[in-house]
């Protein structure tokens, strides 16, 4: 298989830290091979006129303003302007004093709440759709405080120790949401119609991009959190392991997976087709760039006739969405959760004047022609999340605020699943459900195991896999 290039299909993945995969495709020339300057449109000519008036203007303020100019800052300004003129919201500028954490990020290590987020420029807004105006969550980190709080995707964030969200940018969202370990963080979180506050302390934390391990004898598992450059060398690895261990049906969990680079989504989706179509993409018409076709390759690695299950829910987004278009449209794997966030457009950074500038460059269709933008992929057999009423979110609120987890854990050491039921059963007139009670007792007994520890993954409390284990006749 072929890659023409490796395109970011990153959702505007900003860690709420200092760390996290970021991936980008530097483009080392100033222009482009394919648009070279005889290509140059008639809109591209105006705009050159455009840029010499600018240059009159400044020569009149440098001229005339009676203080000094900040040229730094103008620059920056206006590279924004021009970027936030797309009107995009996936495409924007990363300043020169931003770069360096940019690049930091693919280090997969930091100190935050735990979780992606995307956040519509301000320019944007639409005070009619919460969802351009407040903080987004993609997905949470697993085991990380967020994750551990019970944040899930699609959770909107209006607030930051009081202070609203709306005017940010998603870089200073970030910034906000970083901290230095046991410092308090107060987010307010919209979910559905419930509102509701929660007081988090970042920790330092390292997300690996796989895990995985054998659920039963003859049943594989593989969770996917993120889409780097070495993901799909990290699944062939999984992968090896669990067939030399017996496996023989297999699970790949891209639940709260908020994407990545698509060369790692085409070669994991390549070790399990010998043929068919995997992704098409289309560019701009006049873009130079041809229209791509990705097929498969005929070497597998997994055999043809291992069944085979994909875990995904509305944090299934962008890479993740087109690993799971490819195996589900071509018959490969049956797809078990709810409905995938919906990312169907590409884009590429490259570094400009200091720092990034990020631009949506393509739109993919999964090999059935579909076209998943703002839509998503359905479940072949559907598993709801769970809705909670405002006052079951209420009740939670109040529930993490009185912190019971810790003294029940001091006392009750070890993770079972008696003890996690016991739990539920103590807490259930505090009137959070007991499904999320559960959850939330087992979220802390596992993060205060060592990461090699942990179980590989939930087969009492987790709907969506003891559904696929179901499936598997478990």
């Amino acid at each position: 298989m072929k890659f023409v290039s490796i395109l970011l299909i990153a959702f505007m993945m900003i860690p709420l830290s200092a760390g996290g995969e970021r991936e980008y495709t530097p483009m080392l020339n100033s222009r482009p091979s394919y648009l070279q300057p005889e290509e140059a449109s008639s809109d591209a000519r105006s705009i050159s006129q455009i840029l010499y008036s600018l240059g009159n203007l400044y020569a009149y303020l440098d001229r005339s303003f009676l203080d000094e100019i900040d040229t730094d800052r103008m620059e920056t300004e206006l590279i924004s302007a021009m970027i936030d003129s797309l009107g995009d919201q996936y495409s924007y500028y990363i300043p020169p004093d931003s770069a360096e954490e940019f690049t930091e990020n693919t280090e997969g290590e930091y100190v935050g709440i735990g979780t992606y987020l995307t956040k519509v420029n301000p320019v944007y807004q639409d005070l009619s759709d919460p969802e351009t105006y407040m903080v987004v969550i993609v997905s949470p980190f697993p085991g990380g405080p967020a994750d551990r709080a019970g944040l899930r995707p699609r959770d909107m964030i209006s607030a930051i120790n009081g202070e609203s969200t709306a005017p940010l940018t998603a870089t200073e969202a970030s910034d906000m949401l970083k901290g230095h370990p046991g410092e308090d963080i107060t987010i307010t979180v919209h979910r559905g119609t419930a509102v509701f506050d929660i007081t988090l302390q970042p920790e330092k934390v390292t997300t690996p991009s796989t895990s995985s391990g054998m659920l039963t004898d003859d049943i594989g598992y593989i969770a996917i959190y993120t889409f780097s450059l070495t993901t799909g060398a990290s699944v062939r690895k999984d992968i090896e392991e669990l067939l030399d261990n017996g496996a023989e049906k297999l699970i790949v969990d891209l639940r709260n997976n908020g994407g990545g680079t698509v060369q790692s989504a085409l070669e994991i989706a390549d070790l399990f087709l010998s043929s068919g179509r995997m992704l098409e993409t289309k560019y701009k018409e006049n873009s130079g760039r041809p229209e791509t076709i990705i097929n498969a390759d005929p070497e597998i690695l997994v055999p043809l006739d291992m069944p085979m299950l994909i875990l995904v829910n509305g944090g299934t987004a962008s890479s993740s969405e087109i690993l799971t278009g490819a195996l589900k449209d071509n018959g490969r794997a049956t797809v078990i959760g709810s409905q995938t966030f919906g990312k169907g457009i590409s884009q590429e950074i490259r570094p400009f004047a200091g720092g990034y500038v990020q631009i949506t460059t393509g739109h993919f269709y999964t090999p059935d022609g579909s076209d998943i933008h703002n839509v998503g992929i359905s479940p072949d057999i559907e598993v709801p999340e769970p809705e909670y009423s405002d006052d079951e979110m209420k009740a939670f609120e109040k529930l993490m605020e009185e912190d019971p987890f810790t003294p029940y854990i001091d006392s009750h050491p070890d993770y079972t699943k008696e003890n996690a039921e016991d739990f539920a059963a103590l807490h259930k007139d505090s009137g959070v459900p007991e499904d999320l009670l559960r959850i939330l007792i087992r979220n802390e007994y596992l993060y205060r195991m060592d990461y090699d520890e942990r179980p590989i993954a939930d087969i009492w409390f987790d709907s969506c896999l003891k559904k696929a284990l179901e499936v598997f006749g478990e």
